[in-house]
């Protein structure tokens, strides 16, 4: 359970972060190294404070960091 940063409203979880575009839909991923060599650990994901708008991005697989 995340709260708000801001005003400690209980955050809704499991959101996730798209890009738009009118040709193909893709996720924000956490990956260690950059370009071609990067190792991809996970998909990122985002809560949202119903109250206030408040975004906060996370990294749900620490474990494999």
């Amino acid at each position: 359970m995340r709260k708000c940063l801001r005003c400690e409203e209980t955050m809704l979880e499991n959101y996730m972060l798209k890009t738009e575009n009118l040709t193909a839909q893709a996720s924000v991923l956490l990956a260690e190294g950059r370009g071609v060599f990067s190792n991809a650990k996970g998909k990122v994901k985002a809560a949202v404070c119903p109250k206030c708008g408040e975004i906060s991005i996370y990294f749900e697989d620490v474990h494999k960091l």
